[in-house]
């Protein structure tokens, strides 16, 4: 699945929570579809990652 994040930083700081939980993820670019959001995504295959991730705004593209 790939988090979308409305901003860089946001995807920066979601890294570091990822990185903390030892979750596998990496950092790719935005899906075509979603190009109004940040043009870079993390992309993992964790369920954890809602949770963890949930005092920021993002959206999830499969």
């Amino acid at each position: 699945m790939h988090i979308v994040f409305f901003s860089t930083s946001d995807v920066f700081s979601g890294e570091e929570i990822l990185i903390d939980a030892g979750i596998s993820y990496k950092v790719v670019p935005t899906p075509v579809t979603d190009k109004a959001y940040c043009g870079v995504c993390l992309k993992t295959n964790s369920e954890k990652v809602v949770e963890l991730l949930k005092n920021f705004e993002f959206k999830i593209v499969e």
